[in-house]
């Protein structure tokens, strides 16, 4: 078996690029993350079932077309990657000492690899609920969100070296930067010299896979390319479209889901996904789903019940911070529902400001008629739901105040497909909760011997997509194993709750539908493979 050798990188979801040392939403060294409510409350982390079709309604408009909610700008190319050789105490002009962080630089290397590994989430303007910037001298010296008798610097290098929750996402960092930044850190932040006051920020070195998401994913609004079509699903206040006022954000953290028909005509596939992103600071992530519920085109509701996702949904996409927009390869098409079909948007929403926030966020698919993409993908949910119990019918769940693992293979059907005709896996998206530290799944040849094709940390703040692929042959079969430091004094069971846990690797592939074997699952899905 051979690992194909062209690969596309990219970070979404609850997903993220190159985010940040500190965890956007937590700068705390143990497995925080955003507080979510538990079942019954509204605020579940879970991720959807199956699609279906429903009733036929008005849309969003075509981007571009006349009468359009909005025009989408150039898109913005990503931040470059960085080096810098390591970092160095100097001395400097100005006051020092406490009370005078205000007045003194960073080293101009230790700023090149914050901008380049820290600042999409950790700007000036925080995004995405995180505690903290992480720009200038002072930032780094105040006392640490989580913890006041430690400085950011560090919980920074903590977290920097935590290897089983790296930060930046997956340890994807440049090793001049995390030399840069380790050495700065462990010398105690020194304050750079005059000069770095003046210096050129811009970072100078490439992270390959930073250099690899740029290639073939960007920043900001999506303008259609020849042939293409792209829609705007817009954020808004009122309870019917076209509307044009804000969405009150609220204080706090929580889900608000908004409500469309499919505006696409039949034989429609996906070619990329992106959003013109408005108030950041208060933006974790988006979720796409197709569903078969009927709530009205442009309503739009909080964490509604019984399940967060809505009935008999079906992942389509998502955004997380720091995240690309998302473009499938060139020969490839995502499956998308049939038109008139009800889509739920999925917002997390999460001010932790001290003012109320309004948002005007609008999520963008770009579109192609189906004949001219080769190949139509879909996502299959592989993973298990055995994780020592239930929420719904018991179980002891994983042990309190150590590591657990869980595995579940999936057999896929191959529906119609030839005898040799290969199901060729164009990416991953590892989704557990707090407590998930790491996932892998190995490929199991019918001749006995065993692959690893994909095995990398988990953080809950840094859901990312791996876009990769590998062909599986008829025979194969693949194991999710996931891990998990159960740091709590209870036993935890799978749920949907953020406070219980869950084991899925949602697998795109084509053909669409192929890796399935229907089992179903126990929150509804049909599109599962264990």
């Amino acid at each position: 078996m051979i690992l194909r050798t062209r690969t596309w990188l990219y970070a979404a979801s609850s997903a993220v690029m190159v985010c940040a040392v500190i965890a956007c939403g937590s700068d705390s060294t143990g497995t925080t993350a955003p507080v979510q409510t538990p079942p019954g409350t509204g605020g579940r982390s879970s991720l959807p079932p199956s699609a279906g079709s429903a009733a036929a309604g008005t849309t969003a408009r075509p981007t571009g077309a006349a009468g359009s909610a909005s025009v989408p700008s150039t898109p913005v190319a990503g931040s470059a990657s960085a080096a810098g050789s390591a970092a160095t105490a100097g001395s400097t002009s100005t006051p020092t000492g406490p009370g005078n962080e205000g007045a003194q630089v960073l080293p101009c290397n230790v700023s090149k690899a914050l901008r380049a590994n820290c600042q999409s989430c950790h700007g000036a303007s925080t995004i995405g609920g995180a505690p903290m910037s992480l720009v200038t001298y002072a930032d780094l010296h105040k006392p640490a969100v989580s913890n006041s008798a430690m400085r950011v610097y560090q919980i920074s290098k903590a977290r920097l070296n935590d290897k089983a929750r790296p930060m930046p996402p997956g340890g994807e960092i440049a090793a001049a930067d995390l030399a840069v930044l380790d050495a700065w850190f462990g010398a105690g932040a020194p304050a750079g010299t005059a000069a770095d006051a003046t210096c050129d920020t811009t970072p100078t070195t490439s992270n390959s896979t930073m250099e690899a998401i740029k290639a073939t994913n960007q920043y900001g609004a999506l303008t259609p390319l020849p042939g293409e079509t792209c829609y705007d699903f817009p954020v808004h206040g009122g309870q019917t479209l076209p509307d044009d006022t804000a969405y009150d954000v609220g204080f706090g953290e929580h889900y608000e889901q908004f409500y469309y028909r499919a505006p696409w005509p039949a034989g429609t596939v996906a070619t990329r996904y992106g959003a013109k992103l408005d108030n950041q600071k208060v933006l974790h992530h988006w979720l796409l789903f197709s569903t078969i519920e009927f709530d009205a085109e442009g309503t739009h509701k909080t964490s509604p019940l019984p399940t967060l996702n809505g009935v008999n949904a079906q992942l389509l996409a998502g955004w997380a911070v720091g995240g690309t927009n998302l473009a499938m390869p060139d020969d490839v098409g995502f499956e998308l529902p049939g038109p008139g079909t009800t889509l739920n948007i999925q917002w997390h929403f999460y001010n932790n400001t001290a003012t109320p926030q309004a948002d005007k966020s609008v999520v963008q698919i770009c579109t192609v008629p189906a004949v001219m993409r080769e190949h139509s993908a879909s996502i299959t949910w592989t993973g298990t739901e055995d994780l020592n119990g239930n929420v719904w019918f018991g179980g002891a769940g994983m042990p309190p105040h150590q590591m657990s693992t869980f595995q579940g293979t999936c057999d896929p059907l191959r529906a119609g497909m030839g005898p040799n005709e290969p199901i060729h896996i164009i990416g991953f998206w590892p989704h557990m909760h707090q407590l998930g530290t790491r996932m892998q799944a190995t490929v199991n040849h019918a001749n006995g011997t065993k692959e690893l094709i994909f095995d990398k940390p988990f953080d809950f703040n840094h859901q990312i997509h791996y876009i990769q692929s590998y062909d599986l042959m008829p025979g194969d079969t693949i194991t999710t194993t996931c891990t998990f430091n159960n740091t709590t004094n209870k036993g935890i069971p799978f749920g949907e709750s953020s406070d219980t846990e869950m084991c899925y690797l949602f697998t795109m592939s084509y053909p669409a539908h192929a890796l399935e074997n229907n089992v179903i699952s126990l929150i509804g899905a049909t599109n599962t493979c264990w």
